[in-house]
């Protein structure tokens, strides 16, 4: 599972806060990622059961994902 984000800059401060919840990530520019928006990052989710977790973690801390996409 991968999360989208619009930058780099909010797909960093997501990864930093999703590492204090020991969500582990990896950033990726794969085609699913700009198959969904052009110029978006995503994180890879290093255990993707945790998907919904790491979603409410973000919206808990102010950062917006664009999407989800499985690869």
């Amino acid at each position: 599972m991968t999360l989208i984000f619009s930058s780099v800059t909010y797909a960093l401060k997501a990864q930093r806060l999703l590492a204090g919840y020991r969500i582990y990530t990896t950033l990726t520019r794969s085609p699913a990622v700009t198959a969904v928006r052009g110029c978006g990052y995503g994180l890879r989710l290093s255990e993707p059961a945790l998907a919904e977790e790491a979603k409410r973690r973000l919206a808990e801390g102010g950062i917006s994902t664009l999407g989800a996409v499985g690869e």
